[in-house]
This record gives structure tokens, sequence and C-alpha cells, in this order.
């Protein structure tokens, strides 16, 4: 059944996708698996069911699913304060900091904005990273909302470590990657990017260029929201453990009661822009799975997207469907030919009329909603314009040194050609002067979004020196004060 995805070309080139792999797998069976396009565009070298991608936001499932291990084995427990486990775990909320559980931060529901700009940072531990939550400010109260979360993931994947005494990464190798025959997964972007068969990952700025290549991103930190490297073969296995309910070739993982709490609807999440009498806008949130219904049949999925790839896992419980994609192309963009593939494939397999899913989709190009979302954010946008005719108040070696916020961690700003620099984890950052002591920092790279932000400079007042900073990393809250380290 090779033709089930003869669509794909054609979407590759409305939306500016290099190199696509696919797999659909019914009652235990591949039915189809393989690729279109290249892995890489230079080399012209072809996709398929063996090319490694980062698999991004899919590594919440292979996340949660450790968790749900500890939990069967009494490690852990859904519903019990993380402060039993880890008395010194805070968090901005004072009722957050005594009640918040796995549960909480598994179904993204603790309040805490994004704060993308927390991770990956290369000069952190897991660790670091959970204990720095105390600094970040919600946007929402907590248990009010469902908000999607990179950083909470991250945490998750300290806890894990803390409890055990194991690397995360050793725990996922050695629990999951191991018992499943996972021979090619990896928990590196720069161990992928050794492998032979690797795709190389793309960004598609939109302005002309068509896709860049980029170079890999490591996640360290983060790897419990955006680690895993795999391809299509072994998320066949990855994919059959969850609908067998946590067997693998007669061998239970993870509890079927576990399973179940991954993939049951907990929270309810904002979707898309689009609703369609097949599938609705909205859906809900289990423990690292998206649950919809298309046609009425229950579909758990999640997406990932991290630097230069994107990829959707999936499956029909009911109906025995595997679905896995990956694309080697970062850009919010990609949802439109996820779901048309899926919604493609699903109506093939299951005898239903088939829908121009393609040309409902196009229509939504630049509309953007919820998962489908644009990557450049512009705070300057809409503002007013600079005050003309101004000036720094002090000489640009006044605001270079080092700066630090006690979540986000120290930045430092350098002077280079008569312009300031800000160094951004290991990124540059121009900083053009925008009027009196303020200036605009270009693109910020977070997880899948460019920030252009303004960083307003401020001073003793007793001494008259710059004193530090203000910077509105996290756009959902206030700025954030960066005090000057090295002065």
């Amino acid at each position: 059944m090779e033709n089930l995805f003869d669509f794909l070309p054609a979407e590759m080139e409305y939306w500016g996708i290099p190199g696509f792999s696919y797999g659909v797998m019914k009652d235990g069976k591949v039915l189809a698996k393989g690729g279109y396009g290249y892995r890489d565009v230079e080399k012209k070298l072809p996709a398929d069911e063996n090319t490694l991608y980062g698999i991004a936001s899919c590594s919440k499932s292979f996340n949660s699913c450790l968790i749900a291990m500890l939990v069967d084995e009494g490690i852990l427990d859904y519903d019990k304060p993380i402060r039993e486990y880890i008395p010194e775990f805070a968090m901005y909320d004072e009722f957050a900091t005594r009640d918040c559980t796995l549960r909480d931060m598994l179904t993204h529901r603790t309040g805490l904005a994004p704060h993308e700009a927390m991770w990956p940072d290369p000069s952190s531990k897991k660790k670091d990273l959970l204990m720095r939550l105390r600094y970040l400010k919600p946007n929402a109260p907590f248990r009010t909302v469902t908000q999607y979360n990179n950083t909470i993931y991250s945490a998750i994947g300290a806890i894990a470590e803390i409890v055990t005494g194991e690397a995360w990464e050793d725990l996922i190798r050695t629990r999951i990657f191991e018992p499943l025959g996972m021979t090619s997964s990896l928990l590196s972007a720069h161990e992928m990017y050794e492998q032979p068969n690797h795709a190389q990952g793309y960004w598609n700025w939109e302005d002309g260029r068509g896709a860049v290549p980029v170079g890999p991103w490591e996640m360290d930190v983060a790897g419990g929201a955006c680690g895993v490297v795999s391809n299509i073969e072994d998320m066949f296995k990855w994919l059959t453990l969850h609908l067998n309910e946590g067997v693998y070739e007669g061998k239970r993982l993870v509890s079927e009661k576990n399973m179940k709490e991954m993939h049951h609807m907990q929270a309810p999440m904002h979707m898309f822009p689009w609703k369609f009498p097949e599938v609705d806008t909205d859906g809900s949130y289990g423990m690292a799975w998206f649950i919809q219904h298309y046609r009425g049949r229950k579909f758990v999925w999640h997406t990932g997207e991290i630097e230069g790839f994107c990829t959707l896992e999936g499956f029909l419980p009911d109906e025995n469907i595997i679905i896995m994609l990956a694309m080697n192309v970062h850009k919010p963009l990609n949802m439109p030919i996820l779901m048309t593939s899926c919604y493609t494939v699903f109506d093939r397999l299951l005898g239903d009329p088939e829908v121009d899913w393609a040309g409902r989709l196009h229509e939504w190009n630049g509309k953007y909603d919820a998962f489908y979302y644009h990557w450049n954010v512009d705070l300057f946008e809409g503002q007013p314009a600079p005050v003309p005719n101004t000036k720094p108040s002090h000489p640009l070696s006044d605001y270079t040194g080092s700066f630090n916020h006690p979540g986000y961690g120290t930045y430092r700003v350098e002077e280079k050609d008569g312009e300031l620099v800000l160094w951004y984890k290991d990124m540059p950052v121009r900083m053009e002067h925008w009027h009196y002591d303020v200036f605009k920092a270009h693109r910020l790279k977070e997880d899948t979004t460019v920030l252009t932000a303004p960083i307003s400079y401020y001073v003793n007042p007793f001494t008259g020196k710059i004193a530090g900073f203000m910077l509105q990393i996290e756009p959902t809250v206030e700025p954030a004060d960066f005090k000057r380290v090295d002065a």
C-alpha cells in the first residue's frame, strides 16, 4: 500500500519540505514505510524509514513513560506533592510549591508561563533547572488552565534523576530503548549528526532563501522535553508498546493502569484554528499525549518541533493503527502537512469518504492559532517608533559585562565593531540602539520561536553607573530583571 502517501510530493513542494519519512502499521503489520525528498538537499541523499531525526517534543512521551514505570515501582506517585520527594522544591507561587504534583506537571497545569529561554542551557544541569523554577513567574493561577510547557517537562527529567540516583539518559536507554530493541535511537543531536543515515536539519525563514541548513542543537537539561533522536523503524516499536497498553513482544514493561493514565483525557486543550465536521478544534491532554477524535475515533498523538526537525507520533487504539511522520525542516507551517497526512491515510485505511485535506488546510496558510503559530515573535510590532535624536546616556563600554537573573542565569554583553552583542546561552544576538538606554535585541532563538525584544538598561541612583537591564524574554509576563554581577 505504498500509494497511501502518494499525495506527499505535491504537499512537500507546497509547504517547502526538503525530506519526509513516514510509516504506517495496522494490526501489527507494516503497510507503508519509506520517504520522499532529501534528508540532505546539498548532497542529494534520499530520506527513508531508517533516517534519523530529532523527534523533539515527541520525547515527552518517553519521559512520561519513564515516570509511569517509577510509579509502577512505588518510587513515585502521580498525586503526591513533589516536596515529599524533594523537600527543597519550590515554585514562584506558594500554593504551587506546596501542592504541585507529577500529575500537574505532566498535564501542563502548573500555571507557569512557558519561559522557553530557560533551556537548553549548556552551563546548567537538570537539577539546576528544577531549582530555578522558583524564580519564574506564572501567567495563570495554579491548576486553572492547561498551557503547554517545555520547561516543566525538562524539570520532570530532573525529578527522575533525583529519586533514582541515575542519569535521565541512562534511565531512558536501559528502561525503554534496550527492552524495545530501539538500537538506532539516541539522546544527543551531535551523535545523530555523526551517524551515516541522519537528516540534515533546515529552517524555512520565509525570506526567499528557501530551506537553510542549521547545525545540531543539543538539548542537555531539556532532554525530558525534546532530547530523543529516532527513526521510523524504531518508532514502530515504541508506538506498538503504547498500542498494546504496555506490552511488547509478550513482555509487560508498564502497567495497563498507568498506560491508560497516559492516554486518558485529563486536561482540556485548544489545538487548531480550524474546525471541520470530521475533527474538532479542541481536544485534551493526557500525560505527554494529545487526545482528539477523528470521525468519532479516538486519536492519540503528539507532535514535535526542534532545530531543523518536525515529527508526529500517533495511533488509533480501537482500529489498531500506528502512524509516524518526520521531516527535516523546522517551521510552524508544518502542522497542516502533518494533519493532512494523518487524515488522508486514515480515510484510505478505514474506507471513509476521502476529503481533500490538502486543499482544506492550504486555506489556513498563514492564519495562526494554538499549535499552528508563526515562528517570529517581534515585541516591537505595533509599538510607537523610537524617539528621534536620542542616544545612550553612557559610553557603549558601560553597557557591557555580565548580568544575572536567578531563573535564566547569566548573560554577557560585549562591544563589537561599535555595537553591543548579547551572548544568549552560546549564541550572539545583535543589539541595535532604539532610543535612550533601550536596545533592540534581534532574534533570540528559543524553542520553536525567534524573539525580538527590548533590552532596557537602568542605573544605580547613587553612583549613576549601569546596574542592570530589563528584558522581556517571556512575552506573557513582565520583563525579567538582570542585575550586573561583574562590578
